[in-house]
């Protein structure tokens, strides 16, 4: 906070603060919505707007970023709920699920843990905004013009029954929602756009109101927002015997928000010029939603719209997002009934224009993905499949899932090895055509790529047949790199058995200090294999190494002089 009021100054007090205000009036019924989608009080999708993007904005490193409910986390929101048992107080139990999310992410940015959102692909990220803003759409059909469906099954399924069922459909309703999509998009192509969220839901209460439509649903008639000082929220605790039920449901909007955020914070990196800190942006989430927990909130993240409009409008500091729930509570306690009079087919229009959009943005991404990586695309379209079918939940955890299981199947093919020569001048390079390994040889090698358990299986084949060659002297380069696993070990050491076996031996050179000292606690130096520890300049190790193996007679020595690390 002492770095944001130092940050102040007049020529960025003014765009904080029209930024700041622009983005409250847009969060009233985008929150509203959102809160909507989870199938909750429109009133914690406004509460989440006031605290919890205040406490983020004070604290986090990406300084437009405007951490607030998203759909995404919305929906998750609805999905964790709709799991729980009848005798679980839902309310009770999303903010529990608040507070875990908030634990979870201070967590994360408190160990400094900010790169292990990257190791979720784009692709499935893609895809997973793609079925989020699906579900969104979908979902809200229903709203937008006055009939659920009674069936029993998923989103979709239900969709397709509302429009078999169009006669049955609630007309003033219908007509005052596709009024409202319509004139939103005509608002988008004016110059008014930045505030076309906030005008388009005017119009549709205006216009219930002045056509007298008394059969449109408004949101008084799901929970009465008050107005004064009993609009701002009061203090909860979260019922910690929920945890074990919200555990899954909080890890999947942690993932969700905090790959938003990332995404959303890349997208409008700090004006001044100073890089983004993942972890201390993990660290603000959390704190933000830990505050946010007590006081009637819901799980937050990044959200693209919001932190696009206070990009848009002018935000140069993270105090534009502290302005902005700021405002947003003062805009509640002036004139927060007439939030009361929202007809929900207006909020409906916008959510379903919103998810529109996103579904054509991430269509085209997607169309891009495939012509690279198809089978990253496809991990996507498991992500959209699974989403669709079965929730969002599982969607996220089937995605990430993927995702690492790819990383590490490939990580695992990128292995190779290179054999290094010297040059006349003392220098080293690698040869593109190495040979068989020839008796009595000296040769080095160097692995490139990840050494972990399943990356050695794969290294096992590239490396030189020991019984090939008898009495060859393989030296391995290994700088900067551990045989941190059992697997890693039992393999190095049996290797360096094979060799030995027939007269020969295994040479590591560069050795890292860790690496060093566990092959003496296991007993492989110097009766297995030889080590030469790294040295400040790089290859010097490995020359040394090779120079001395020239010389040396090919059986492996009785005593080895193993150097001391530096």
């Amino acid at each position: 906070m002492g770095r944001t009021l130092r940050s102040l100054s007049l020529a960025t007090l003014v765009p904080d603060m029209r930024a700041g205000l622009t983005v409250a009036l847009v969060s009233i019924p985008e929150g509203m919505a959102y809160a909507l989608v989870a199938g909750v009080n429109p009133i914690y999708g406004l509460y989440t707007g006031m605290v919890t993007t205040t406490v983020a904005s004070a604290t986090g490193s990406t300084s437009r970023l405007i951490v607030t409910l998203t759909n995404a986390l919305a929906l998750v929101a609805g999905d964790t709920l709709a799991d729980l048992s009848g005798d679980v107080d839902p309310v009770t139990a999303l903010f529990t699920l608040t507070f875990m999310v908030g634990v979870m992410m201070t967590a994360l940015g408190a160990l400094k843990l900010g790169s292990v959102i990257r190791f979720v692909s784009k692709e499935v990220m893609t895809g997973f905004v793609f079925v989020t803003a699906l579900l969104v759409v979908l979902g809200q059909l229903r709203h937008l013009v006055g009939y659920s469906s009674d069936l029993d099954t998923n989103k979709l399924v239900k969709a397709f029954d509302i429009f078999l069922h169009f006669p049955e459909w609630n007309w003033p309703t219908a007509f005052t929602g596709l009024m409202s999509i319509a004139v939103l998009l005509a608002l988008k192509r004016t110059p008014v756009r930045g505030f076309a969220d906030f005008l388009v839901i005017a119009f549709a209460a205006v216009l219930v109101w002045v056509v007298g439509m008394e059969t449109v649903e408004v949101a008084a008639d799901i929970a009465s927002v008050p107005s004064g000082l009993a609009s701002l929220p009061t203090p909860v605790l979260p019922d910690l015997t929920l945890v074990p039920l919200l555990l899954g449901g909080a890890l999947a909007a942690t993932v969700v928000g905090l790959s938003e955020s990332s995404g959303v914070g890349a997208a409008y990196p700090n004006k001044d010029g100073s890089r983004t800190n993942m972890s201390r942006d993990f660290l603000g989430q959390g704190l933000g939603n830990l505050a946010g927990s007590f006081f009637q909130a819901m799980p937050a993240g990044g959200s693209l719209s919001r932190t696009g409009i206070n990009a848009s409008g002018g935000a140069e500091t993270r105090f534009a997002g502290i302005a902005a729930g700021v405002m947003l509570a003062l805009i509640l306690v002036v004139a927060g009934s007439l939030a009361n009079l929202i007809p929900l087919t207006g909020l409906a229009a916008l959510l379903i224009v919103i998810g529109v959009e996103v579904m054509w943005k991430e269509s085209r991404a997607l169309v891009k993905a495939w012509s690279v990586s198809r089978l990253s695309t496809a991990m996507a379209f498991v992500t959209i499949i699974v989403g669709v079918f079965v929730d969002l939940t599982a969607a996220i955890f089937a995605g990430v899932f993927l995702s690492l299981l790819l990383f590490a199947v490939k990580a695992a093919q990128d292995g190779r090895l290179v054999e290094l020569a010297q040059t006349s001048g003392g220098e080293w390079e690698e040869i593109t055509n190495s040979t068989p390994l020839q008796t009595g040889d000296v040769r080095v090698f160097e692995l490139d790529g990840p050494i972990y358990f399943a990356s050695v299986y794969d290294f096992d084949t590239l490396m030189p047949d020991p019984e090939s060659a008898a009495g060859a002297t393989v030296i391995l380069r290994v700088r900067d790199r551990s045989f941190g696993s059992l697997t890693g070990l039992k393999w190095l050491e049996s290797y360096a058995q094979a060799i030995k076996k027939n007269g020969g031996r295994l040479i590591l050179t560069e050795v890292g200090p860790q690496t060093l000292e566990m092959l003496r606690s296991k007993g492989l130096l110097p009766d297995v294999l030889m080590a030469y520890p790294e040295e400040s300049i790089r290859f010097a190790a490995t020359a040394k190494a090779y120079s001395e193996a020239l010389v040396t007679d090919a059986g492996l020595p009785t005593e080895t002089d193993i150097e001391s690390t530096p």
